[in-house]
């Protein structure tokens, strides 16, 4: 009979992964070893996610219905593209001439119709639910695959409302809170010292901050708490004397030749950013554009936010090619929710998560292809259809070599899997 440990873990699979007593894991460490991925056979070793915050109406981008009535198809026109048959929005011609370059995923459907539970739902590949607060996948990538100590594993752009739920905030990203300016050095907070401070005071307040949390941890504390102060400060440290942090964070060090491919705007300016920080290894990556909600005058709404769409995830693309980070960097790009057929008394399209769509690119995924599609009026999912967030989150955890069944303990000690009803779309991946 085989011994077992921790849940169903065999005295051989303690073995391989060290005693605890020696090695200090705790018995959820053992059962996280013991079920993980294999990043050896991870096709990604980083994933940019490009964040359409407030919901795209699939109508009028990716999933347009030409022929359909004239109170549900809108005021855009199609245009052809590099995928056989699939008609897209006039306001993509970039999009629309690189597309064999991209996986098109469509009829992504689901039923948290609000925009914080719709978010938390595509940053974790979980439903909401009041038990459990589930990590985004950053959180999931700076647990599983730490990076440099003196870059942030996960990095957001400029800001996010995704956390790291129940693996806390040790896990949390780090935000830069601004967007570069083309052509001028980019500086973010906590990351250059401020005048008159040297590293000789930062040694100082870091040494003091020590003695603090020494003193913290004699008494009965939150231990996530102190453990996310601990990992900030050291990362700050780090980064704060890091020359190579510095220059990772310094868009206007790169060729011209990479920043002449990025409009001025604030959207291709943050994905410029997300590029350059990939090539240095942060490991995930988020860039949020706000605006999609478009409940009131829907048509002008995506006049002015498609084209820096258009524009800044083709050059996203092209830069993460021109420097050979293309093949190994996952780049996704969706919003939360698609928009209602139906327009609206304010000439806009309401919440609409019965269908949505996702692109891919890079990292092990095929181009060229179209996977999924909702029904005639972009009601629903067609009959062929049934993909939900859980797959889209099982199917970035794959790329990345991670097992999204994988398990975990909560602070409270329930074993929660990253994933539970997830399954990975295969035919993703070349």
């Amino acid at each position: 009979m085989t011994l077992k440990y921790c849940d169903g873990i065999s005295r051989r699979n303690m073995l391989q992964t060290g005693f605890v007593g020696m090695t200090g894991l705790t018995c959820s460490d053992i059962l996280r070893l013991a079920h993980a991925g294999d990043p050896s056979k991870a096709s990604a070793d980083s994933v940019l996610f490009f964040n359409l915050s407030g919901g795209p109406s699939h109508l009028d981008t990716l999933d347009m219905k030409p022929d359909g009535p004239s109170e549900t198809k809108g005021e855009f026109h199609p245009i052809s593209s590099k995928i056989a048959s699939l008609p897209v929005c006039e306001l993509l011609p970039k999009l629309a001439a690189t597309l064999d370059q991209f996986t098109l995923i469509r009829g992504i459907s689901h039923t948290a119709g609000a925009h914080p539970q719709a978010q938390s739902y595509i940053s974790t590949g979980n439903r909401p639910n009041p038990a459990v607060v589930y990590p985004s996948y950053g959180s999931v990538v700076s647990n599983e695959l730490p990076g440099h100590d003196d870059l942030p594993p996960y990095v957001a752009i400029p800001a996010t409302e995704w956390n790291a739920g129940f693996m806390g905030d040790a896990y949390a990203p780090f935000k830069t809170n601004a967007v570069p300016q083309p052509g001028t050095p980019f500086s973010v907070r906590g990351i250059s010292l401020p005048n008159g401070i040297t590293l000789e005071k930062v040694q100082r307040r870091h040494k003091l901050l020590a003695e603090v949390d020494t003193r913290f941890r004699q008494a009965d504390t939150n231990s996530q708490l102190l453990d996310a102060l601990d990992t900030f400060g050291k990362q700050a440290l780090n980064m704060i004397t890091s020359a190579r942090t510095q220059k990772a964070f310094d868009v206007s060090l790169e060729p011209q030749t990479i920043q002449k491919m990025f409009a001025a705007d604030e959207v291709s300016q943050s994905l410029f950013l997300s590029v350059r920080l990939i090539e240095y290894g942060v490991r995930f990556v988020t860039v949020t554009n706000h605006g999609w909600d478009t409940h009131l005058d829907n048509f002008n709404g995506h006049r002015r936010l498609i084209p820096p769409f258009d524009a800044g995830i083709t050059a996203t693309i092209a830069a993460l090619k021109a420097k050979g980070l293309l093949d190994r960097t996952l780049v996704i790009a969706m919003g939360e929710f698609g928009r209602t057929p139906k327009i609206n008394v304010n000439v806009g399209r309401d919440h609409h998560p019965q269908v949505n769509w996702c692109l891919m690119a890079g990292g092990g995924v095929k181009p060229g292809q179209l996977i999924g599609g909702s029904d005639e009026g972009g009601e629903a999912p067609n009959d062929d259809t049934d993909i939900k967030p859980d797959d889209i989150g099982a199917t970035i955890l794959h790329a990345l070599g991670i097992d999204h069944h994988q398990e975990y303990y909560t602070k409270s000690g329930r074993p929660v899997s990253l994933i539970p009803d997830g399954r990975v779309l295969g035919e993703v991946f070349a």
